[in-house]
């Protein structure tokens, strides 16, 4: 099965899909004449895998306008769709951070300064104070007390309005950096986890052998046939349509990812074999009860079914393992004719 974007990109085709695809690439960077560096090969290693649908979409758009793919647009699709923008976005959170930081140090320092200052100027007005006997002189030195208090007071409200201003851009920050953890774990056409995120939770699930696990495996049925006959714009939607689907069936309390492609998954959490079979029908019927029509017609694309394939995590178990058993299932499904749910053993 392939692997869909992410960040970082998670490349984990078998040895001779990954020779396949490169024999596919190299005559795309000769066609384009584009140098063979990591950049220009990873944007059509990812176009001719087809794991990167947005990616394909904007080359093939550009391809049917005849435009050329220059190095220039490499480099910019590389950024877009295979770091996601990520660099760039981490990059402006920690500038966003150093200016709060700098402002908040620089606001430190005049403070310390000036109530440096306003200390010395009241030590030495108390010193002359308690030598002092004329009221009209004593009258001025209080005056000066004065003056000296109030500059402190303004210069602590003054910072008291710096810190909260400091407060509230920190919490801006943290809110824009979750962000950017959230879409580094998200799959951006399905809104789902990505398979980097789905990678992670699994592999902390097996170090932990959490009982009561649950894998669901579903690959949309015949889905190159739908993207042929109704372009990709169409699959999208479809892909969009079944993954809000696992959203509703998976909850709060399950992981839903983008697996690769047209495959999405669920990692079921707390759940009986008995009970994740009952969830994964469910979906199945749901999608297959669906009459999904064109934008803006009442033409039916036809039914689109899913496969599925339900495994248990045991004991000692790996990642490649409970995988490897779900993905036997859900093969077993299509060769009983698709459109099904089968357990692994």
């Amino acid at each position: 099965m392939s692997s869909t974007s992410s960040f970082p990109p998670v490349y984990d085709e078998p040895a001779q899909q990954a020779s396949e695809n490169l024999r596919r690439t190299l005559p795309l960077l000769q066609k384009h004449q584009a140098p063979v560096n990591p950049v220009n090969y990873a944007v059509w290693y990812e176009y001719v895998s087809g794991r990167n649908q947005a990616l394909n979409n904007e080359i093939d758009t550009r391809l049917s306008k005849n435009q050329t793919i220059t190095t220039d647009i490499t480099q910019q699709l590389y950024e877009k769709y295979v770091l996601m923008g990520m660099p760039d976005r981490i990059e402006s959170a920690n500038d966003t951070l150093r200016i709060v930081v700098d402002n908040t140090v620089e606001s430190l320092s005049k403070t310390e300064q000036e109530t440096t200052q306003c200390i010395s100027e009241l030590s030495n007005t108390g010193s002359i104070l308690e030598e002092c006997s004329d009221i009209n002189e004593i009258k001025k030195l209080v005056g000066d007390i004065l003056a000296n208090t109030q500059v402190l007071t303004s210069s602590s409200n003054q910072f008291k309005h710096e810190l909260a201003q400091s407060s509230r851009d920190i919490q801006q920050l943290k809110k824009e950096l979750e962000t950017v953890k959230e879409v580094a774990r998200t799959d951006g056409l399905t809104g789902l986890l990505n398979r980097g995120a789905f990678n992670t939770e699994l592999e902390t699930l097996c170090e932990q052998s959490h009982p009561n696990v649950a894998l669901l495996l579903f690959d949309l049925d015949h889905f190159k046939n739908l993207n042929d006959s109704y372009g990709h714009v169409l699959g999208d939607k479809v892909l969009q349509f079944f993954s809000s689907l696992l959203k509703k069936y998976a909850g709060e309390q399950h992981f839903a990812a983008r697996y690769g492609g047209e495959e999405m998954a669920i990692i079921m959490l707390n759940t009986s074999e008995k009970e994740a079979t009952i969830l994964a029908d469910k979906i199945r019927a749901t999608l297959a009860d669906s009459r999904l029509k064109k934008k803006g017609s009442d033409e039916s694309i036809g039914q689109v079914t899913v496969s599925v394939g339900v495994s248990m995590l045991k004991e000692n178990d790996t990642p490649i393992g409970i995988i490897d058993r779900t993905d036997k299932a859900l093969y077993q499904s299509k060769e009983n004719g698709r459109n099904q749910v089968n357990v692994g053993a």
